[in-house]
């Protein structure tokens, strides 16, 4: 049965794998490239279609006309795609020892060659013969392409960005004295932070040399991401909605327009520095939580928030342990300072509110971020807060014990804790709660009957909490009135 089922799941894949077509374009000169077409359901010449280019990676080079189809392709063959996003598919294969775009990928920088590469400019040929076999809307032309692909992305939007609508370049690079030549078209870069194959600061440079030139690229970088970028990237949800959304003549369709009020933009729409939780799944969470928040906004009016990541969304019992107060729950698994400051307007500050009770921090050292930068954005939180209302009272709890991790945890804990210290301890209107002393097991780790996971308070830990806050709220006459 188990044998069965895997040949038919073969066999359904086989099958949807074929709906893009076997093709080769052979040049006047004799030389040739093999590419797969997907057409859109039920076409119809009458209408115009919008076209993608998909170039692969360096991995799925050779002749067999195949193997370009592996990563990024399977996209386009999804049944809602198909249906929602009409469109031509090109997916061309490089031949084994060239590439897309003859320059150099080990390095922080790149020049570009003086012509396209041998296999681009048979790929653009195709393209243009396409154009001439089938009804292709020439004002919605994309092109998106991972590694060496996302290095011929860059290489087609530089050369010729009249031709592009939108890019979509994942974990490549290019010239960046040539990159301010690509600023009208849509660009949505991607990246891994931790890219041990293409230096991210190949796309990081790409995406500041556009927008000094009054570019408005878009750029999600994902912290802990190796090579293998484009598996998230491909997932995002806004991707296809905001690539099909663009058209020449329109000019660039900003992201605002085409995702949902309170979806989490891309990383370098945020304010300040430092790391956004990468992972599809954060995304979505963002989305749910804050969409819940903001049809309760005018009950939440005048709460004490709780902001903070998943220990502070874990708190399922907080109106319970607080009786004598409002509260609010704002926070949000995963997240980090610079997500907090992404959304402290409409989750905190417009609800206006009696305290802000704020834990956040341990995300942003898990994922690379130095405490000086994470003290850095929790004392821009604080001085967004007071810069609404200067008599809104800071509880700062001092980021919590977690499982020791060599070089990092507790070192860079108590690091960061100290330079909250330093920089807030003076504030009238800051308090600290030492939440780090309180869950400390005497080596900087917390302790297992507390912290099951050794990250997150179980309700032991949380009565625990709830005890060392009482006196500071107390204090601060923060009671329901």
């Amino acid at each position: 049965m188990k044998l069965l089922l895997a040949l038919t799941m073969a066999f359904a894949t086989t099958l949807r794998a074929d709906d893009y077509e076997p093709r080769t374009y052979t040049a006047p000169d004799g030389s040739s490239i093999p590419y797969r077409l997907l057409k859109p359901q039920n076409y119809d010449a009458a209408k115009k279609y919008p076209v993608v280019l998909f170039l692969h990676g360096a991995g799925e080079r050779g002749s067999d006309n195949q193997s370009q189809l592996r990563h990024g392709a399977p996209l386009f063959l999804k049944p809602e795609v198909r249906e929602k996003f009409a469109c031509f598919v090109v997916a061309p294969q490089c031949p084994t020892g060239q590439k897309w775009a003859d320059i150099d990928w080990s390095g922080s920088t790149a020049t570009q060659a003086a012509e396209m590469s041998a296999p681009m400019k048979l790929v653009v040929a195709a393209l243009d013969g396409l154009e001439k076999e089938f009804s292709i809307d020439l004002d919605r032309q994309y092109v998106t392409g991972l590694s060496m692909g996302g290095f011929g992305s860059w290489d087609l939007i530089t050369r010729n960005p009249d031709r592009w609508a939108a890019a979509a370049p994942i974990c490549g690079g290019g010239d960046a004295t040539k990159a301010p030549l690509a600023k009208s078209v849509a660009i949505w870069a991607f990246h891994g932070g931790s890219d041990p194959t293409v230096p991210v600061a190949q796309t990081r440079g790409m995406i500041a040399a556009i927008k000094a030139a009054g570019g408005s690229p878009l750029y999600s970088e994902y912290p802990t991401f190796t090579h293998d970028s484009w598996t998230n990237a491909y997932q995002e949800p806004e991707l296809l909605p905001w690539m099909f959304a663009q058209k020449h003549g329109l000019g660039i369709v900003a992201f605002s327009k085409i995702a949902p009020l309170l979806a989490q933009p891309p990383s370098n729409l945020f304010p300040s520095d430092g790391p956004i939780q990468p992972g599809v799944w954060f995304r979505g969470l963002w989305l749910q939580r804050r969409t819940e928040w903001a049809k309760s906004a005018l009950e939440d009016q005048g709460a004490v928030v709780f902001f903070g990541d998943s220990i502070t969304q874990g708190w399922g019992s907080l109106a319970h342990d607080f009786p004598n107060l409002k509260v609010a729950n704002r926070g949000i698994s995963g997240d980090t300072t610079r997500g907090l400051l992404g959304r402290i307007k409409g989750d905190v500050l417009d609800i206006h509110p009696k305290a802000v009770n704020l834990l956040i921090g341990t995300n942003d050292l898990s994922l690379g971020a130095e405490p000086g930068l994470v003290a850095e954005n929790i004392q821009q939180i604080v001085t967004q807060i007071h810069a609404a209302d200067a008599a809104v009272p800071v509880i700062i709890d001092k980021v919590m014990p977690r499982g020791p991790q060599a070089g990092k945890f507790p070192e860079e804990i108590r690091e960061l804790n100290q330079l909250l210290d330093a920089r807030l301890r003076g504030d009238a209107m800051v308090r600290f709660c030492d939440t780090f002393a309180l869950f400390d097991d005497g080596t900087g780790s917390c302790k297992k009957d507390e912290f099951p996971d050794m990250l997150h308070p179980n309700a032991a830990g949380y009565t625990k909490w709830t005890a060392a806050l009482e006196p500071i709220f107390d204090e601060l006459k923060l009671e329901k009135k």
